[in-house]
């Protein structure tokens, strides 16, 4: 009985946070019974609420809480479980970023301002196209490192950067020269990442096939919030 209480409490706060976040910043929501179902007000719904239990009791509690509340319907369509676990992810990866930018410092800045700053990081995905907000997507839980590398998440050996255009040496710039920084200020070879890789420092993804089709070559990148946080 007293789970239940605490249950439709949190509930009740996960749905204000929802509809609050939405009348300031206008994201797509439904009326009645479905409002924040299988739309953008769902798609935060999810983020939010395992961004909260992940910053108030850790990613395992998070995850474990919602997997379970996924598997409280197994016969659910598989494109809206894929997009729950997809934004619940999206939604502990923003608490674990906001334990390393803020630390023990975080008590100093008072519940309202880091529940407000994780809105806005959870409203900045949303824009980037980083939630998932409708079961038809294509990308799954399953490859969510590869669907969501990130420009400044990859290395490119200095090989690589030496036959780029000068448009695309411009664009790559900043993080091709905090790599050399972090290479010991040598500029990238294969065989140098290669021992990071080693290392544990960086991953290398083979050759891969996106969900919108759009072919990757194999690269060098930065190690993944699910493995790197599993390292500390």
């Amino acid at each position: 009985m007293k789970d239940n209480i605490l249950r439709k409490g949190f509930n009740h706060k996960v749905l204000d946070a929802t509809y609050k976040a939405q009348k300031k910043y206008g994201f797509e929501i439904g009326s009645g019974e479905h409002a924040t179902w299988n739309n953008e007000a769902d798609a935060f719904k999810h983020a939010y609420m395992s961004w909260y239990l992940s910053y108030a009791d850790g990613d395992f509690i998070s995850k474990y809480l919602g997997d379970m509340h996924e598997n409280e319907t197994p016969n659910a369509p598989s494109g809206e479980r894929n997009m729950d676990l997809w934004n619940n992810e999206i939604g502990r990866e923003i608490a674990y970023d906001m334990k390393q930018r803020f630390g023990e410092g975080a008590m100093f800045l008072g519940e309202d301002r880091i529940e407000k700053y994780a809105v806005e990081k959870i409203i900045e995905k949303m824009n980037n196209g980083e939630l998932i907000t409708h079961p038809d997507d294509p990308r799954k839980y399953e490859n969510m490192e590869l669907e969501r590398l990130k420009e400044k998440d990859r290395i490119y050996t200095g090989e690589e950067y030496k036959n780029f255009d000068e448009k695309m040496k411009a664009m790559v710039w900043d993080s091709y020269f905090s790599n050399i920084i972090a290479n010991d200020w040598k500029t990238p070879s294969k065989n140098t990442l290669d021992e990071r890789v080693k290392s544990g420092e960086l991953i290398y993804v083979d050759n891969y096939v996106r969900a919108n089709g759009t072919k990757v070559n194999g690269y060098y990148r930065r190690t993944p919030y699910n493995k790197s946080k599993s390292q500390n």
